[in-house]
């Protein structure tokens, strides 16, 4: 009788706090449309009661392994306080305030407005040319060097996860759900999207974080160019006619280089001719030429001179 009724006075308590907390998310922030939905939880858009400043709300519920434990920093809210810390990026979503609840979690997030991600924004307007492409890269270099800097690996570098301002134009890197903190050594296990992923995670499910997201980036820059992803699938290339500088062509070959260690660095990317470069397009050529890929249980080889 005794225990059960300590369990009944802790479980007021709690409920009592959650309550609390609950009063003080809706007290301050009003919760608008959904903006999107998945496996981690849903999104919202919000308003911050006292001045009005929209925000994005995201419910992420927790996994069992950290269900019952109150009071754990997040993984995710720990990655974005240290690439919030100053001097912040302007090209990396803010965190402004966090909410721990039984079974989820609520993050306050800045929100571009008007704003849409760029797999939507290419999937209804078509593809960007290299001008706009050149802008968008050039910020996510900013973003990830920032989160570099400060210890991060995002890990799950893709349009999705791009938000663009209509207005401005101007990008912001978001959801660190798939993070983790950066280190030198390779990681054992994958987070991420797995049409992003190297070809070394599929050879030998291991991977190291710079070699990864310079595949991601060489993904990234062909799906925002192209409208699809370059590899159909393990074996198969998506043959399309691309006709773009050589300087284009040339670094998202660069990123897609199946030996990781011949892949750029984000410093290496930043100063590649073609994001230096002013001019349009030009100088147009055919390539006849392959790269070896490490894709599932073999290398194989696929001609990509119908689209590099």
């Amino acid at each position: 009788g005794e225990i059960f009724r300590i369990f009944s006075m802790a479980h007021m308590v709690a409920c009592f706090l959650i309550s609390c907390d609950l009063v003080i998310v809706a007290d301050a922030y009003i919760k608008g449309p959904m903006l999107g939905q998945g496996g981690f939880g849903s999104v919202f858009a919000g308003t911050r009661s006292s001045d009005g400043l929209p925000v994005a709300i995201k419910y992420v519920t927790k996994d069992e392994e950290h269900e019952d434990m109150e009071g754990l920093l997040p993984l995710e809210v720990a990655l974005m306080t240290r690439v919030n810390s100053a001097p912040v990026c302007p090209s990396v979503l803010k965190l402004l305030e966090w909410f721990d609840h039984p079974g989820h979690y609520v993050m306050i997030l800045e929100r571009l407005d008007p704003c849409q991600d760029l797999h939507r924004l290419c999937e209804e307007n078509g593809c960007l040319d290299e001008s706009q492409a050149k802008k968008v890269l050039l910020q996510l270099i900013d973003a990830l060097k920032h989160c570099e800097s400060r210890g991060v690996f995002h890990r799950d570098v893709k349009p999705q996860n791009l938000l663009i301002c209509t207005d401005t134009s101007e990008i912001k890197l978001l959801d660190f759900g798939c993070g983790h903190l950066l280190k030198d050594s390779e990681y054992k296990e994958f987070a991420g999207t797995l049409s992003y992923a190297p070809p070394e995670w599929f050879h030998s499910h291991s991977y190291r974080a710079g070699p990864a997201t310079a595949w991601s980036l060489g993904v990234t820059l062909y799906k925002l160019l192209c409208g699809s992803l370059p590899f159909k699938s393990a074996r198969r290339v998506r043959r399309l006619t691309v006709l773009y500088v050589t300087d284009c062509r040339q670094l998202i070959r660069w990123c897609l280089r199946a030996a990781a260690d011949e892949r750029p660095s984000l410093q290496d990317i930043q100063q590649h001719p073609w994001l230096r470069s002013t001019g349009g397009q030009s100088q147009h050529t055919h390539l006849n030429d392959s790269v070896l890929i490490g894709q599932l249980d073999c290398p194989v080889r696929i001609n990509v001179g119908n689209w590099l």
